[in-house]
C-alpha cells in the first residue's frame, strides 16, 4: 500500500512541470497534489492530481504512474514495457478501490479478446491524452486515457453505442473514476481496435503536391484541376456517403433533438466574440511580423456584415431546423482511409467529441452535422492555404510568411511579376480545394445556419490563432473571413 508522502508535491513535480502535454493554465500551477489514487498493479498506479495556484488552481489530472525502488514516479502510460495494468483490468472487467474510497470501474465489452496484452511500437505525435498501442490476442488495440476530466468526455460511450456499425472502430472497453467526495463520474480511458488507414489529409496531400509541377505558366487551373483529380474523385464522393451514413447512425443510437438549433444564443455568443477579437491586438511570437492591418480591418468589417444578414435572415427566431448529433471535432485526420484490393477506400472516423449525448441534455440541440460540415471546410481552408504559401515562396524563394500576408493584402512589397506568381499559386490552391469539397460535401448551399456555423468556426479558430500568437495562422482566418463580403457566401451542404 502507498502512503500519502509517496506523493508529495515534490515528486509529483519532475513528472508534471515539463509535461509536453501540459497546458499552459495547468504548467502554471505553484505546486500538484495527489487527492486519491488507485492501485493498478505491478507497481502501476492511476493519479488523481490537483493543481495548487496559479489560473487552474483546483483542476484535477488524471495521471498513470509508476514508483521505481527509490521513490521516484515516471510516468508509465505513453511507452516501454510498463502502463499495461490498466489494459489487463478492462480485458476482464473490475472495480478498484481507491485510497480515499472511491472507484475505478473497467467495463469489458462482450467482443473484448482474451490474453495478455503486449506493447507495440507506436508513433502517435504529440497529443494532450496519452496513447499507446498493445497487441492482444493477435489484433492491435488503441489504449487512450483522458488526462484532464474537465469538459465533457463522451468517446467511450460513443464508441460503445456505434460498435458494430463500420463508421468507428470495435469498442473493446473502457473504464471511468468515480470521485467519493463528490460522488461524480468521469472517463480515464477507453480499449478499442485500432483502425486501419491513415487520415485523409494524407493522399489530398499527394495530390496537390503532385500538381505543382504541373502549373506553369499558360496552364489553365481550372481544367489542371479538374484533369488532376479525377483519380480521386470516386473515392472522394464515396467518402462523402460515408459521412452521410455516419450522421444517420448517430443520430438513431442517439436520438432526435426535441428543439431546433439554438440560433439566437450562437448569434449573440458571435456577436459579443466579434467585438472582443476587433479590439484586440494580436499577439506575436518574438521576431514574428504584424499582420497587414488594412487587410485586417477589412476582413472584421466583412465579418460584422455577414453577422448583420445572419441576424436579419433568422429574424426574430430563437431556433431553427438542423440540430442533430455530430462529430464535434472532426479534422481531415479523423477521417481513416485504407485502399482495399478493389482500389476503393474503406473508412473509420476517429476521436469522437460529441458534445452531448441524450436528448433530455439541454445541450443536445446546441450541435448539428453540419458543424461537422463546415470543419472539413475549415480543415480544408488551412491545408489548401499552408500548401499554397510554401509553394510559392518556393518559387519566389521567401519566407512562406510574406508569402502567406501577401495572398491576404495582395502582396504590396513584391514585384509584378513576384504577385502574379503568388495570384497563381493560391487560385490554384482555391480551385482545388473548392473542387474537393464538392466532391466530398456535394453542391454549395447559403442556407443561413450553415453560414452561421461557419462563422462561428472561423471566430474559434481565429480566436484560438490569437490568443496562442498564431498571426501566419490567423492571417488564414482573415482571408476566409473576406469571403462573406461576397453577396450569396456558402457552404458545402450535403448532409
Amino acid at each position: 500500500m502507498f502512503r500519502d508522502d509517496d506523493f508529495e508535491p515534490l515528486r509529483l513535480e519532475p513528472l508534471l512541470r515539463t509535461a509536453p502535454w501540459m497546458p499552459r493554465d495547468l504548467r502554471a500551477a505553484h505546486r500538484w497534489e495527489a487527492v486519491d489514487h488507485a492501485e493498478l498493479g505491478s507497481g502501476e498506479l492511476l493519479l488523481v492530481v490537483a493543481a495548487v495556484g496559479g489560473p487552474a488552481s483546483g483542476e484535477r489530472i488524471f495521471l498513470t504512474a509508476r514508483r521505481d525502488p527509490s521513490g521516484a514516479l515516471t510516468a508509465a502510460g505513453d511507452d516501454g514495457p510498463h502502463g499495461l495494468a490498466a489494459v489487463r483490468h478492462v480485458l476482464t472487467g473490475a472495480r478498484l478501490r481507491t485510497a480515499r474510497g472511491g472507484h475505478v470501474d473497467f467495463r469489458r465489452a462482450p467482443s473484448a479478446p482474451t490474453g495478455e496484452p503486449r506493447r507495440l511500437p507506436f508513433d502517435h505525435g504529440w497529443s494532450s491524452n496519452s496513447l499507446s498501442l498493445v497487441e492482444v490476442a493477435g489484433s492491435a488495440y488503441l489504449h487512450k486515457t483522458y488526462r484532464r476530466p474537465t469538459g465533457a468526455v463522451h468517446e467511450p460511450e460513443l464508441l460503445r453505442r456505434m460498435s458494430g456499425t463500420g463508421y468507428t472502430p470495435e469498442w473493446a472497453g473502457d473504464y471511468t473514476y468515480t470521485d467519493p467526495v463528490r460522488g461524480s463520474r468521469h472517463p480515464v480511458g477507453v480499449l478499442y481496435r485500432r483502425a486501419p488507414g491513415r487520415g485523409i489529409d494524407a493522399p489530398l496531400r499527394e495530390n496537390l503536391r503532385s500538381l505543382w509541377p504541373r502549373l506553369t505558366a499558360g496552364t489553365a487551373p481550372e481544367r489542371l484541376v479538374r484533369a488532376h483529380l479525377l483519380p480521386l474523385e470516386p473515392k472522394l464522393r464515396a467518402a462523402g456517403r460515408f459521412l452521410r451514413g455516419f450522421h444517420r447512425d448517430l443520430a438513431a443510437r442517439l436520438g432526435a433533438p426535441a428543439t431546433g438549433y439554438p440560433v439566437a444564443e450562437a448569434l449573440a455568443r458571435s456577436s459579443a466574440r466579434l467585438a472582443e477579437l476587433a479590439r484586440a491586438d494580436t499577439p506575436l511570437p518574438q521576431d514574428g511580423v504584424p499582420l497587414p492591418q488594412a487587410a485586417r480591418s477589412a476582413a472584421f468589417d466583412a465579418l460584422a456584415a455577414e453577422l448583420d444578414r445572419l441576424k436579419e435572415a433568422f429574424a426574430s427566431r430563437t431556433t431553427a431546423p438542423g440540430a442533430g448529433p455530430c462529430h464535434g471535432d472532426l479534422h481531415l485526420s479523423h477521417l481513416l482511409c485504407s485502399e482495399g484490393d478493389d482500389g476503393a477506400w474503406h473508412m473509420s472516423v476517429i476521436d469522437l467529441s460529441t458534445p452531448a449525448l441524450s436528448p433530455k441534455d439541454p445541450e443536445y440541440a446546441a450541435q448539428s452535422p453540419v458543424q461537422d460540415l463546415v470543419a472539413v471546410r475549415r480543415a480544408l481552408e488551412y491545408f489548401a492555404a499552408d500548401e499554397a504559401a510554401f509553394e510559392s515562396s518556393r518559387r519566389l524563394g521567401v519566407d512562406a510568411t510574406e508569402t502567406m500576408y501577401g495572398a491576404l493584402d495582395g502582396a504590396p512589397g513584391l514585384p509584378p511579376a513576384g504577385r502574379a506568381v503568388l495570384a497563381g499559386v493560391f487560385r490554384t490552391a482555391d480551385l482545388w480545394r473548392e473542387r474537393v469539397l464538392g466532391l466530398l460535401l456535394g453542391p454549395a448551399s447559403g442556407d443561413p445556419l450553415r453560414r452561421l456555423l461557419y462563422l462561428r468556426r472561423l471566430l474559434h479558430e481565429l480566436g484560438y490563432n490569437h490568443d496562442h500568437a498564431r498571426p501566419y495562422h490567423a492571417a488564414i482566418d482573415l482571408r476566409h473571413a473576406l469571403a462573406p463580403a461576397a453577396p450569396a457566401p456558402t457552404t458545402h451542404a450535403r448532409t
